[in-house]
């Protein structure tokens, strides 16, 4: 692969591929490129290295039973060398579609494809699309399907993602926090002059110490026995990381040449309803055939199943013309 953080180095990138039972159909299998969700930027949190989630495993295998082939790449630095840098828009795009390249010469696949993602594989997945007219103009990708989506314009504020806390809220955790940790390790990866303790209160530096090595379950698991909120972790320098990162988080376009199916639970945290539906509005502003679903009382991770529902006749009907 090239790195799409620097824009030119060589890298070896990693994927998984899994093929439909049955016989090979003429042409190869058609593909579903599964970008996935938020795991940690540690190499050994890549999901080519571990067991599949439950939800995740209803959800690859329904592709599958429906004849699609998966290829399923891991971004940049899971898996492979070096810090991967989290929600950078370029690295993760560029990753996915060499490796969809890779797999098409190893495997008995159809240049015919479709890009999913969930969460931060929905940033990668619309990052993809959006990069691959120039990036990977062989490729065929016929239509992308997106749940619980992040989206950032240059007038994203920390307030976006973390919302004040106050009152009763003072005494919960936040599972957002994680995330925020992931922007600053990636910001200092590149920017080695960064100072934690600018950003960050000290009661936080403990776990934005371990966010280098675990992966977001147990990071969030202790983040949020920590009570850990934007109250009692960050101090209003965040800000200026924040505005120095969002650059590299921005989608290079909201005008994709194929449909775009974007499915939104109403009871998101992880990524705020709010932010997604401004997302999914920005989309159809810039001309995107798209088709939006919100799935009533259904939080982050509950959307994915369901949508299939919406998105598996969305697919359907995008492939048959």
């Amino acid at each position: 692969s090239v790195s799409g953080v620097d824009g030119k180095s060589s890298r070896e990138d990693t994927a998984a591929v899994f093929l439909p039972y049955g016989k090979t159909p003429e042409g190869g299998w058609p593909v579903v490129v599964w970008a996935h969700g938020t795991v940690g930027v540690a190499n050994d949190c890549a999901p080519s290295l571990n067991v599949r989630t439950d939800r995740d495993k209803q959800y690859l295998n329904t592709w599958l039973s429906l004849g699609y082939a998966v290829v399923a790449p891991d971004y940049a630095g899971l898996g492979s060398a070096g810090l991967h840098h989290y929600l950078n828009a370029r690295g993760e795009a560029w990753s996915i579609l060499d490796g969809v390249r890779a797999a098409l010469k190893t495997y008995p696949l159809r240049n015919d494809l479709i890009l999913v993602g969930q969460s931060q594989g929905a940033h990668a997945a619309f990052s993809a699309a959006g990069y691959q007219p120039q990036y990977a103009p062989e490729l065929n990708i016929r239509a992308t399907v997106l749940t619980g989506t992040p989206y950032f314009d240059k007038n994203t504020t920390a307030a976006d993602i973390l919302p004040p806390v106050n009152g009763a809220m003072s005494a919960k955790g936040d599972p957002k926090i994680p995330y925020i940790f992931y922007i600053y390790l990636s910001a200092a990866d590149i920017n080695g002059k960064l100072n934690a303790t600018d950003y960050f209160q000290d009661n936080a530096l403990p776990y934005l110490e371990k966010a280098q090595k675990l992966c977001i379950n147990p990071l969030t698991q202790q983040t949020m026995d920590a009570k850990l909120n934007a109250a009692n972790t960050l101090k209003p320098a965040v800000e200026t990381l924040l505005s120095s990162s969002i650059g590299s988080m921005l989608y290079p376009t909201l005008k994709i040449s194929h449909p775009v199916f974007i499915g939104i639970g109403s009871n998101d945290i992880n990524v705020p309803t709010a932010m997604q539906q401004r997302f999914a509005d920005a989309v159809q502003r810039a001309g995107t055939q798209t088709e939006v679903r919100l799935y009533e009382g259904l939080d982050h991770s509950g959307t994915v199943n369901p949508s299939l529902r919406d998105s598996v006749p969305f697919i359907l009907s995008a492939t048959a013309k």
